[in-house]
């Protein structure tokens, strides 16, 4: 046992002392950047025609590469989670694909209970709906910004039409919120330890499921928490299965086949199907076509001024566009876009036939005189082809004269295709 201990002791000692030489090790890249970034500056007006190759370079984010990938939640790693993080005793098992209505059942049939970990409403009633339907208890947690959400659903586990089961994620939310209104985390951000926190609590939820029995089933909760509440958490009491509940009612309409074959669609349910095709080819351009149009603005570092440059429009919110932004974009989230575009349209009917500008549009843009180009970006390419159609609406693109086109592919296509070194998150 002592031989044991002496060994996980050194091992600690060489992982402090490795971290301690990485942070020595990151100084003094950082000074090298920083030197190399000041040498180039000289050498500049001697060689403009190498400019565009070192327009990458130059560029600092506040993260390594690597960083931006292990907090943006993209590290793809063996199983599940990093290695050395997780506890050792449970066996994991990987399904290494999206949850798709037709493998769910096949997927979930081997598991006593399921956690509900995800962030879209279509997913969350399909694991709802399928964990019903085959008799298991599902914990489901939510994390967005500083607040959280914890459920524990059919608990107790009874068959469909049994009013003493558990109320279903349809039985407390039997309408989804409106799609303009859905932010995933990526989108809106998340506090680390506000989903740490739901994780926790999740986990504990799982623990108490399993280990309970009939008799210390409690009735049904909605656990809230807000980190910058007093007190942090709120306790709302839930009612039973709704008797008219679409999976857990005697009046089911949803059963496995339903979902198996596709007729339970929950995409549509949920109004939340992607825009991948709202635009025309010729109103779209790729990140490499841009930069060969506009060298001067892909490059941070050119010399010279040919071509006038355009307005990029970064619609994604200001959480994700103070990571990392494009250089002279401005930032009009799609939030305030889409929150906008109901109240222009009764403000134009009471203007009587007048088209009045948002707020959010800056004066420059809109002003008649002008006719720069306009480009939008987002994250991969969708939100910006609705900021693309709402600015023709305004009038924007001039009747055509006026260039008012998406980014096709967003930021994740330009890291693929400009900037590799742009931060992946």
């Amino acid at each position: 046992m002592g031989d044991i201990e002496d060994t996980c002791a050194s091992l600690r000692a060489q992982i402090a002392a490795t971290e301690a030489q990485l942070a020595g090790l990151k100084r003094e890249l950082e000074s090298a950047e920083q030197a190399a970034i000041k040498v180039r500056a000289q050498d500049a007006p001697n060689s403009t025609a190498t400019t565009s190759t070192q327009g990458n370079e130059k560029r600092k984010w506040p993260l390594l590469d690597e960083e931006y990938r292990r907090y943006g939640r993209q590290m793809i790693v063996p199983q599940v989670g990093l290695q050395g993080d997780l506890n050792p005793h449970p066996t994991y098992i990987a399904h290494r694909a999206h949850l798709a209505p037709q493998d769910a059942a096949d997927i979930f049939k081997n598991y006593d209970l399921i956690l509900d970990c995800t962030d879209n409403p279509a997913t969350r009633y399909l694991i709802s709906d399928t964990a019903v339907l085959l008799g298991k208890p599902l914990v489901s947690a939510s994390a967005l910004r500083t607040e959280g959400q914890l459920m524990v659903l059919n608990n107790p586990p009874r068959s469909v039409g049994d009013k003493t089961g558990g109320p279903c994620y349809r039985c407390v939310f039997p309408r989804p919120p409106p799609a303009n209104s859905i932010m995933s985390c990526a989108d809106g951000g998340i506090l680390g330890p506000v989903v740490g926190t739901m994780g926790v609590l999740q986990a504990l939820e799982a623990i108490k499921v399993i280990t309970a029995t009939d008799e210390e089933v409690k009735p049904p909760s909605l656990h809230i928490f807000s980190a910058y509440s007093s007190p942090l958490f709120r306790t709302i009491k839930l009612r039973s299965r709704r008797p008219n509940c679409a999976v857990c009612s005697g009046e089911a309409s949803v059963t496995l086949e339903t979902v198996k074959s596709g007729s339970a669609d929950y995409v549509f349910f949920c109004g939340s199907v992607g825009p991948e095709k709202l635009l025309l080819p010729e109103e779209r351009i790729s990140p490499r076509e841009y930069r060969t149009k506009y060298p001067v603005t892909a490059s941070s570092e050119a010399i010279g001024t040919v071509t006038k440059e355009p307005t990029i429009i970064d619609v994604r919110e200001k959480v994700q566009f103070d990571i990392c932004s494009l250089e002279n974009s401005i930032n009009i989230p799609i939030s305030s876009i889409l929150s906008s575009a109901t109240k222009t349209a009764q403000n134009n009917e009471v203007a009587n036939g007048s088209n009045p500008l948002p707020p959010w549009l800056p004066a420059d843009i809109a002003s008649s005189d002008s006719i720069d180009p306009i480009y939008v970006v987002c994250r991969l390419g969708n939100d910006s082809q609705i900021a693309v159609k709402r600015l023709k609406e305004l009038g924007l693109d001039r009747g055509g004269e006026r260039v008012v086109a998406d980014i096709r592919g967003g930021l994740r296509a330009w890291r693929e295709q400009v900037d590799p070194e742009w931060p992946e998150y």
